[in-house]
């Protein structure tokens, strides 16, 4: 097996591995939110706008009755400093009230020489919209997995 391929299925592996940990994590950030809202300042790319949410301790198994919106989460995606980003946001049509459908955002290791040139492992720039996040995903500067969590966390301007 050559040295690129072998990489590739050590990489898909990860990523594997990530979204489990991620489910954990998010699973526990519930449980601690658990005991009331919390104000978090900053948190949330949408519309090339930074907002605030509210960490609640709703999350469900299953796709809600009401329709959700994407988030795509940068916890797990190889680089720190990116926030997470949401496709709709207060004041636009689509906006479902903070009912979210995480998908998990992994910079390739392509993606990782182009948004992190300096090598400190943290992004040099941060994308800021949904359509920024896809454009990237087009460049192959970062794979979207779908993560089948859905949990409830409002954006405030």
């Amino acid at each position: 097996m050559n040295h690129k391929m072998n990489h590739k299925m050590s990489y898909r592996t990860g990523l594997t591995a990530t979204v489990a940990v991620l489910a954990m994590s998010l699973s526990v950030a519930a449980g601690a939110a658990g005991k009331g809202a919390v104000r978090v300042m900053d948190a949330l790319w949408a519309g090339d706008r930074l907002f605030d949410t509210v960490l609640t301790p709703t999350s469900f198994i299953a796709p809600p009755e009401q329709s959700t919106d994407t988030l795509y989460n940068f916890s797990m995606s190889g680089l720190l400093g990116q926030r997470g980003v949401s496709e709709a946001y207060p004041g636009t049509p689509d906006y479902n009230g903070g009912r979210w459908s995480v998908k998990l955002v992994v910079f390739t290791p392509q993606g990782i020489a182009v948004h992190d040139a300096d090598g400190n492992g943290i992004v040099d720039f941060e994308l800021t919209s949904a359509a920024a996040v896809l454009e990237h995903q087009a460049l192959g500067h970062v794979e979207i997995m779908d993560t089948s969590i859905y949990f409830e966390c409002p954006l405030l301007p």
